[in-house]
């Protein structure tokens, strides 16, 4: 069988060398980091005793919505113990909300809904206890109603040459909700709405937003222990019995050009590697430095990637951990801060490792009870405490900052006065991908790609110009179309599919899932936009003037006149629910849906 090299052993990289061996390929993966990985990975926090393991640092927390299949899917295949990786799995039961300057913290579990306005019952859900103007709400949900009855033609040819900022004229809204839209979807995905496509935060939206609405018992999962642990470690050890070559510490200096294709690729202890097929499984500014002019000229998309500017494709998103003597749940799931700086997302791990036994039986030195793994996304906005931005602080700035944030939204709100002190605090675990060897700002070796509009156009296939390349990284044009595991994991199958069919094998395919959005409740209306889009229309709520409709008392009047729905008396009735107001403005023009 043919023999491939992947460069790379993240989770595309290792991706790929499941699929491959598994189909009966020479598979060599070779990694330029002292562990497999990537971005996955977990981070060694400090000594450990005899029996015992270090504190477990991680790139961030780590996040497994119901819509993600592929990632799953290969979970599903690696053997631990007695069971598989997926059963490792965790269920979250309840998300929470907290913002730094209202004092609010709650709780919301998943419910059920079963009408075809589950988006907007969700948002309702989602929205019920923050005193955000309820105009506001009406015009939010319109917005995305609108989006969820958009054609895929109307996605790709109009709504990923905007902003999701400009999708929704955020600039409209009062300054309260206008800063919780900048916030969530940095926290969700990473991306800042006034930078990343309109498409590409759209469709994710719908699917983050049917997940909290879906029915079942949790709102998403989480790892069951340290993702190395869990992970990774078991997966290694399958892909070794399967007969992968597995190379740490090579990082591949150059790709070569030959005759139309790759003709060898050098590492900086292997030296020259050839093989039949290469895998290029690396993050995007590694992958940016790695393609050449003569590989450029052999495939155009090669070249556009290679001319683009890395600082307006790629972001950050940043884990720190902080230990704690004692354990504080807080939440059993994922804890969100719309409005803080630096778009801080949180969770409480050590209540979702319990079978590993007491967390602080098992890592560290025995002092510590608790872990809070925290996310930061927004690193170009100055903080609450120390008036700088993330990039420009140092470790420990950092680390006072995120802390301040967090304690601000938490303490002495309405779900348990004061949650967190200072002398709860052990350490704290910052990613190791920052590098501050050279000062500040620090070098970020694992950014992720934030789609600013039009990057669909830049972003390349799976299966390259060049017979004998493919990608296998977050980057790669992919249903999933964000920078993710499930990302990366669906452009590995991508990159095999592509070898499997130049090589001529008979293999199975890897399997490869669309995105699915409540198909069967929004389908007449996304038929009609189709036809409304090629003849070159409007949106039908453009048309009709909903969004400006849901924001105008007059028009709420004239919707209570007609509708029969008791909206409002003197001034609008801050109780009304935007199902009501949606469902009316709809009936008024005569759309009625299943």
């Amino acid at each position: 069988m043919p023999h491939v090299v992947v460069i790379g052993g993240g989770i595309g990289g290792l991706s790929a060398a499941h699929e491959l061996v598994d189909r009966g390929f020479t598979v060599d993966v070779y990694e330029a980091r002292p562990d497999f990985g990537g971005k996955a990975r977990s981070q060694a926090h400090g000594a450990a005793p005899p029996g015992k393991k270090p504190l477990p640092g991680e790139h961030g927390f780590r996040f497994y919505p119901r819509f993600y299949k592929h990632i799953i899917d290969t979970m599903a295949k690696i053997p631990d113990g007695a069971g598989f990786v997926v059963d490792h799995l965790q269920p979250t039961s309840e998300a929470a909300l907290a913002l730094i300057d209202n004092f609010t913290w709650y709780k919301f579990n998943r419910k059920q809904v079963g009408t075809p306005y589950s988006l907007i019952e969700t948002l309702e859900l989602f929205f019920q206890e923050l005193d955000f103007d309820a105009e506001d709400i009406s015009v939010y949900v319109a917005k995305l109603l609108e989006y969820a009855t958009s054609c895929d033609e109307r996605r790709e040819g109009e709504y990923e040459h905007m902003s999701w900022w400009e999708y929704l004229d955020a600039t409209s809204y009062s300054e309260g909700f206008a800063k919780s839209q900048r916030g969530i979807p940095r926290m969700m995905v990473a991306m800042d709405p006034v930078v990343g496509s309109a498409r590409t935060i759209g469709t994710i939206s719908m699917q983050l937003f049917a997940d909290f609405g879906a029915t079942g018992g949790h709102t998403d999962r989480t790892m069951g222990g340290p993702t190395t642990q869990m992970w990774i470690d078991p997966w290694i050890a399958h892909l070794t019995a399967k007969g992968v070559g597995l190379h740490l510490g090579e990082r591949c200096t150059g790709l070569d050009v030959a005759g139309g294709k790759i003709s060898q690729v050098t590492f900086s202890g292997a030296g020259t590697v050839t093989a039949d097929y290469y895998v290029l499984a690396v993050p995007l500014e590694v992958a940016m430095e790695l393609i050449t002019p003569a590989m450029g000229a052999l495939d155009p998309a090669l070249e556009r990637l290679r001319l683009e500017d890395v600082d307006k494709l790629a972001s950050w998103m940043v884990g720190i951990q902080y230990f704690l003597y004692e354990d504080v749940p807080m939440v059993r799931g994922h804890l969100f801060f719309p409005d803080s700086p630096w778009a801080l997302t949180a969770i409480s791990q050590p209540q979702f490792w319990r079978k590993l036994g007491l967390f602080r039986k098992t890592y560290g030195d025995g002092s510590v009870g608790g872990c809070i793994s925290v996310d930061i996304s927004e690193w170009n906005t100055p903080g609450k405490l120390i008036p700088k931005t993330a990039k420009m602080c140092t470790p420990d700035e950092i680390a006072e900052e995120v802390w301040y944030q967090i304690k601000s939204a938490v303490n002495g709100a309405g779900e348990g006065g004061t949650v967190l002190t200072d002398d709860l605090r052990h350490s704290y675990h910052l990613d190791t991908d920052l590098d501050y060897s050279g000062g500040l700002p620090p070098i970020n070796t694992s950014r992720l790609l934030v789609h600013p509009p039009g990057s669909w156009q830049v972003r390349p296939e799976a299966g390259t110009a060049i017979p004998n390349l493919v990608l296998a990284s977050d980057y790669v044009k992919t249903h999933t179309n964000l920078a993710t595991m499930e990302g990366a994991n669906e452009a590995a199958r991508r990159a095999v599919n592509a070898i499997l069919e130049r090589s001529g094998s008979t293999a199975g395919r890897s399997e490869i899932w669309p995105l699915v959005e409540n198909g069967r409740i929004f389908i007449a209306m996304k038929a009609l936009d189709r036809l409304l889009y090629k003849a070159g229309r409007k949106h039908l709520f453009q048309i009709a003037g909903i969004k400006q409709g849901a924001r105008a008392a007059w028009w709420i009047r004239k919707i209570s006149k007609y509708s029969g729905l008791d909206l409002i008396d003197d001034k609008i009735d801050k109780t009304f629910r935007p199902t009501k107001i949606i469902k009316a403005i709809l009936g008024r023009f005569g759309i009625t849906l299943p």
